[in-house]
């Protein structure tokens, strides 16, 4: 079975300062599962000997903005700390898939934010298994780990999914995606803290308000560190691993917009 492990970064609201909104996926097979779990917990143990790893949260949020249980942390470390998260992901056997809603560029005000990251993600966990199965011969389906945000929150994307997975979504229809959705704390999930930290890098590797140039090199630094991770068809990641919606100015439905298909 393939486990996926799903979380975001920024806000779906329009009036949020930030642009864009991403939701990522990290995608493992169970085979791999203790093994990254125990590497997390050999990085914990790196920067808080003595403290039982289980205890805390590696948060791309707080390490970076030196909140909670690295507030005490010098910025050096703290990037440190992030390379070595990321380098785990590089260093695995994996596969990364990632949608960065453009809120700023979205014309409908009906358009769910939210839903159509998710959709755009699950045709390409659909695209994943279908390619992976071609390679075995005996079949793994896929578990999806979504990150929990509220009540009302999961039940509505458990709906959707369920939907997608009966029916198929606007493009795509899965063989493999096993139909309930688990809504996960992230507190208890070490593979979860792994994704919060690639959709936090993935958004700010492609925030458009940036100028710092410094800021820049950090976070392109950090995305090459992953970067062959992400789904690709051949060498092509762009609407693949990497789903960037609108892409151009002109309205919400630009070229390319349909997920990937053979």
């Amino acid at each position: 079975m393939y486990l996926t492990y799903i979380d975001e970064s920024g806000k779906p609201e329009r009036t949020d300062s930030e642009n864009e909104f991403v939701l990522a996926a990290l995608i493992i097979n169970e085979r791999e599962w203790k093994n990254v779990d125990n590497k997390v917990k050999d990085i914990k143990k790196k920067y808080f000997p003595g403290r039982d790893p289980e205890s805390f949260e590696i948060h791309a949020t707080d390490i970076i903005n030196k909140k909670s249980t690295f507030k005490s942390m010098h910025l050096n470390t703290r990037l440190e700390l992030m390379t070595d998260i990321l380098k785990v992901i590089s260093e695995i056997d994996c596969r990364i898939v990632s949608v960065i809603i453009r809120k700023d560029m979205l014309y409908n005000p009906e358009f769910d934010v939210e839903m159509n990251a998710m959709k755009y993600l699950f045709e390409r966990l659909c695209y994943f298994h279908n390619k992976a199965n071609e390679a075995e011969e005996l079949e793994e389906y896929g578990l999806m780990l979504i990150d929990s945000v509220n009540p009302k929150y999961d039940n509505k994307m458990r709906a959707r999914i369920k939907e997608w997975n009966l029916r198929g979504s606007e493009y795509n229809k899965s063989d493999y995606m096993i139909e309930d959705p688990i809504f996960v704390d992230s507190k208890y999930r070490h593979l979860s803290q792994l994704v919060d930290c690639i959709a936090y890098c993935v958004r700010k590797r492609y925030r458009s308000k940036t100028t710092d140039f410094k800021e820049k090199r950090t976070y392109e630094g950090f995305y090459n560190i992953i970067e062959e991770k992400f789904l690709r068809k051949y060498s092509e990641i762009d609407g693949y691993g990497v789903k960037i919606f609108p892409k151009c100015c002109g309205g919400e439905r630009p070229s390319g917009h349909n997920p990937p298909t053979e």
